[in-house]
């Protein structure tokens, strides 16, 4: 899975507007007028919108060819969340995958991770004695965990850290053409559809 391009002569707005997309199924109201509510989505989705307000034409082509590349919203891609300033955010519980009783290696959601704790069911795992972490030994550059047994089928594992966050994400829109995507690039936005990072 590829990530998205860096153009280190023009960064892109900082910091990243990003939205948290939760997904809940709400009933109509009871006869006591209570309403009931069912969480569907247990890790929320980022909409992450990246503007670029000084980009030239020549290098927005660039962003313009990586979308192309990935047929619009069609193909996946790694994006590393910025730190503004070099601080290091906190994310809690950010979701890696789930187990299946025989893989030990996940790719984690992280960068250069600190303060980490791995959790497997909502419990915390031990290092080295439950999984060995390997910093930015990841495909891409991202961090990587090799567990000791392999957690049970079922079994949702986690990651709590401070660092550099990954987003497995996807274009938003299908359908731009270079012009509204440079106009977009510079004003609005363009728009990444995050989705779970077990999709990588």
């Amino acid at each position: 899975m590829s990530t998205f391009p860096a153009i280190s002569s023009v960064p892109f707005g900082s910091p990243v507007i990003e939205e948290l997309q939760f997904k809940t199924l709400i009933s109509t109201f009871d006869e006591l007028g209570q309403e009931q509510r069912k969480q569907k989505n247990l890790y929320p989705k980022r909409l992450i919108t990246l503007r670029y307000n000084y980009i030239s034409k020549t290098e927005a082509q660039i962003l313009y060819s990586y979308y192309i590349d990935r047929a619009g919203a069609f193909s996946a891609f790694k994006f590393f969340y910025p730190q503004p300033r070099g601080v290091n955010f906190t994310y809690v519980h950010e979701y890696v995958g789930t187990g299946d009783g025989s893989s030990t290696v996940f790719n984690l959601p992280s960068k250069s991770a600190g303060s980490y704790t791995l959790y497997v069911a909502d419990s915390s795992q031990s290092d080295p004695s439950d999984y060995s972490f390997g910093v930015g030994a990841g495909p891409d550059g991202e961090d990587k965990v090799t567990f000791v047994a392999a957690p049970s089928a079922g079994q949702r594992i986690t990651f709590s850290f401070a660092g550099i966050l990954k987003v497995v994400c996807r274009f938003a829109e299908d359908r731009l053409s270079f012009e509204n995507f440079y106009d977009r690039l510079v004003n609005t936005g363009v728009k990444l559809q995050g989705l779970l990072n077990s999709d990588a």
